[in-house]
């Protein structure tokens, strides 16, 4: 699920951050730069493992006299790999899109009908999914533990983001696709005994 990843970048420091040990106030700008961010085809950063290298720092007289240095850093990040098993929590349903799934740091996770125990049917009146298992109806009520398996990661090449834009028309620039369909999965409650 959680995975450290390799990457550089130039990283400048402030004036006001020279008080701090040098490791430290890198850390702190490559966090600001990076954590809660997804990176195209990496995934969600979390925060920073550690600093591997960092080159001398170059002071820019001219500017506001921060200091600029190539950091070589691996980061902590959010990226479950196929076939995977997971937990969250149902977040919502919907006829045609499926079930919603949230891990309360990430919420980019959907569950297609094709994903669902056969004989899942969407109820309309209640508005959730419900699974028909001999005679039984078992609802995927919200806010249900439910433990699943990733099967497909999509990233999104969203471009800038601008303010105004409509917030059904916003697209997420990384979500997992992931199944109920076997044994197991679905609602812990369904497999307690």
């Amino acid at each position: 699920m959680f995975i450290l990843t390799l990457l550089r970048d130039n990283i400048r420091t402030h004036p006001s951050d020279f008080s701090k040990p040098r490791i430290e106030s890198l850390t702190d700008e490559l966090n600001k730069k990076y954590s809660n961010k997804i990176l195209h085809n990496v995934g969600l950063c979390i925060r920073v493992w550690d600093i591997l290298e960092a080159s001398d720092e170059i002071v820019h007289m001219v500017q506001d006299g921060s200091s600029q240095a190539k950091v070589t850093f691996r980061m902590v990040v959010f990226r479950p790999f196929k076939g995977e098993i997971m937990t969250g929590k149902v977040a919502s349903s919907h006829p045609t899109e499926g079930v919603r799934v949230t891990m309360d740091f990430f919420d980019d996770i959907i569950i297609p009908p094709s994903f669902l125990q056969a004989g899942s049917e969407y109820d309309e009146e209640e508005k959730v999914w419900v699974w028909k298992y001999e005679e039984n109806d078992l609802y995927m009520d919200k806010d249900e533990p439910i433990r699943f398996r990733m099967e497909i990661e999509e990233f999104v090449d969203v471009g800038p983001v601008r303010d105004g834009v409509d917030e059904e028309k916003k697209v997420a620039p990384y979500s997992l696709v992931v199944s109920v369909a076997e044994p197991g999965l679905g609602l812990l409650s369904w497999w307690e005994g």
